[in-house]
Parts: structure tokens; C-alpha cells; sequence
């Protein structure tokens, strides 16, 4: 791989990050009702984008590039800017592990199978993470996501373990939510932008090359 490509993608991926920054000043999240600190925001769609059209690899620097912007004019810094990496990353990560599994099976069992595995690989990861915000780093935080969703679930949590395991049951569910989330418009659009792709080095969308494609052949960059 040469270094003039390389640059070109990184180029690329920064491009990506930025329009999720751009993204991230308009008005495109919306809460998670049993917990409204939660949001599912549709910055995360330029990531997964990346993803869809130029690999996991490229999705994953338009993600460090929007956490960078977001270190410095995010909220909650630096907290809630890797919070969003670390979701974002742990989704495209899925990606990248099962890829290979569902190379050459067809548009549908691939776009199943990374769903699937994204799902896995963020719920897995951001339940450890936010069991280590809520415990140890924000506390309070805890305390108004379980009033919040016992006001909208009318579940009774009495004790500091049932607080916190109702919580991270309810945050994980919005995880998993958040991938279709991000995933269905990303598609759309990384199938609608195939002619875009091919000056851009990409012959097909990554997504699509790999549904077509024969294993023996296929990299997963």
C-alpha cells in the first residue's frame, strides 16, 4: 500500500469526521425516553458511512477524528467524547470480525451478520464502560437515569444494585437500538453514492464488495 493512498484515505476518513461534527451541531439527536441522557445521535451515520463505502479501517478514522473535534468543543469532555468512540468503534469492530464469515453470502445475510455482530460488540463493550462511569466516575449519573426510568417504566428499584442493573439493562437495549439506528441510512446511502465511491478508490461500497465477493479474494481493510 503506498503512501500517497494511505494519505488519501486518511484524508478521506478525516472528511467523514468532520461532516459528523458538522452533523453534531444541528438538530438530529433525539433521547432514549426511559433514560433521556441517552440519545441516539445521527452524527454517528458519516462512521458507519465510512464504513459501508471504504471498510471498517476508514469508518474507524472518521470516528478519532470526530472524538478529536469533540475533545475540544464536545460536552461532557473528555468523558462524553470517548464514550462516543468507544461506541462508535466497538460497532465498526463488529464489522471487522465477522466480515469474513459473511463474504460472498449476499446483500441480506451480510448486512445481517454485521448488524448482528456490531450489535454484540457495542453492547458488550459500552455495558462495561458505563458500568464503570456510573459506579465510579458519575454516580448522580446513575441516580437520575434510574428515577427517570422508574417514572417511565413504573419499575420499583429499591437497592443500588437494582438501580444499576435496570440501567445497564436499559442502556444496553438502547445500544443495540442505536445500530439500525445507523446502519439503514448509512446503506441507503453508500448504495446511492457507488458512482461517487469509484473516484474516490472505491470500485464498489465495501459493504456491497463483500457480499459479492469470493473469500479467497476479499480484504478486509
Amino acid at each position: 500500500m503506498s503512501a500517497a493512498f494511505t494519505v488519501r484515505r486518511v484524508a478521506i476518513g478525516a472528511v467523514f469526521g468532520g461532516l459528523a461534527f458538522t452533523m453534531g451541531f444541528l438538530p438530529l439527536s433525539f433521547p432514549f425516553p426511559p433514560i433521556p441522557y441517552l440519545k441516539f445521535d445521527l452524527a454517528e451515520i458519516p462512521a458507519f458511512l465510512a464504513a459501508m463505502v471504504f471498510g471498517p479501517s476508514l469508518g474507524l478514522v472518521a470516528a478519532f477524528s470526530h472524538f478529536i473535534s469533540l475533545l475540544f468543543f464536545g460536552e461532557w469532555s473528555p468523558i462524553g467524547p470517548l464514550m462516543k468512540f468507544l461506541a462508535v468503534a466497538s460497532s465498526l469492530a463488529g464489522f471487522w470480525l465477522v466480515s469474513k464469515l459473511v463474504t460472498g453470502r449476499g446483500i441480506l445475510v451480510c448486512s445481517f451478520g454485521l448488524g448482528v455482530s456490531s450489535i454484540l460488540m457495542r453492547v458488550v463493550v459500552m455495558t462495561v464502560t458505563n458500568y464503570i462511569v456510573l459506579v465510579v466516575l458519575l454516580p448522580d449519573a446513575l441516580e437520575y437515569g434510574a428515577s427517570t426510568l422508574s417514572m417511565m417504566t413504573g419499575l420499583s428499584m429499591n437497592s443500588f444494585e437494582e438501580k444499576l442493573s435496570l440501567v445497564l439493562l436499559f442502556t444496553a437495549l438502547y445500544n443495540g437500538l442505536h445500530i439500525p439506528v445507523s446502519m439503514i441510512p448509512s446503506y441507503i446511502v453508500a448504495k446511492s453514492i457507488s458512482p461517487v465511491s469509484i473516484r474516490l478508490g472505491a470500485d464498489y461500497p465495501w459493504i456491497v464488495r463483500i457480499a459479492r465477493a469470493n473469500g479467497r479474494r476479499f480484504s478486509s481493510t
